[in-house]
């Protein structure tokens, strides 16, 4: 990885910043699941429009910076593409349940049963979740990765000196 040390704290400080400010919109999708039961079908439409704009203007842009530059130095300065494979996988099932999310919203311009209701809540539930769970993760266990000013490949081969061995199975 060719980031400079000051780059790496400059990464690490834009990273943290992100996320924090990443914490209203999680808390706006848990406001907006408590209240699914509540609100008037009038009501919630507009709140689930208001968190897809966030999820489209806000979280998509950050993963996809990540997608795009962050996970990929990671995955350079460990020297192993697994390294982000977890994380990559829950941006996918970030953006599964927010298509899940937008299904739920038009259905919110016809009549809304119980089960719809309950659908969305769930969706909502599941979001938070999930988003709240992969950017712990983030923070615990990759972004301390470009902070370490050791080379990876060290670290990496010590934690593969640890781990049982991986063989993957080849095609014959």
């Amino acid at each position: 990885m060719t980031t400079s040390v000051h780059g790496v704290s400059a990464v690490w400080a834009f990273a943290e910043h992100e996320h924090r400010d990443l914490a209203r919109g999680i808390n706006q999708i848990h406001d907006v699941a408590e209240e699914v039961a509540r609100l008037p079908t009038p009501g919630l439409s507009p709140r689930v429009l208001d968190i897809l704009r966030w999820l489209d203007g806000i979280l998509g842009p950050h993963m996809a910076w990540e997608d795009g530059w962050l996970f990929p130095e990671i995955d350079a300065h460990a020297g192993d593409p697994d390294v982000t494979r977890a994380a990559r996988d829950e941006h996918r099932q970030i953006r599964m349940i927010t298509a899940r999310l937008r299904d739920d919203y038009e259905r919110l311009d016809r009549h809304v049963e119980a089960e719809d209701r309950a659908d969305t809540r769930s969706d909502l539930l599941r979001l938070e979740r999930l988003i709240r769970t992969h950017l712990q993760r983030e923070e615990r266990s990759l972004l301390p990765l470009v902070e370490d000013r050791r080379p990876l490949s060290r670290a990496t081969e010590t934690r593969r000196r640890r781990a049982p061995d991986r063989h993957p199975v080849r095609p014959a």
